[in-house]
């Protein structure tokens, strides 16, 4: 494997790990709530991309927008119907 592969193996991998997690952490919040707080998720995303970049730095820097954007997706995605009503 050449390094511009390695590099880019690295880079897919954590944008999918970055969107499992913020979809099974918005999927759980709605199974035990019925409607997602949109702070609560968008501050655990935000709050665990700051953690990890204070302690890893921007080598992850993927995986952390992928879970602020993704959190800002699902909190339109899942309270869609309260907003316009």
């Amino acid at each position: 494997m050449t390094e511009y592969s390695r590099d880019e193996l690295f880079t897919i991998l954590q944008v999918l790990s970055g969107i499992t997690l913020t979809v099974g952490y918005a999927f759980t919040i709605n199974v035990y709530n019925s409607s997602v707080p949109a702070f609560a998720l968008i501050g655990t995303a935000v709050g665990l991309a700051i953690i990890i970049g204070c302690w890893i730095g921007l080598r992850h820097l993927g995986f952390m927008l992928t879970m602020i954007i993704t959190s800002i997706v699902f909190t339109i995605y899942f309270n869609f119907g309260a907003m316009f009503s």
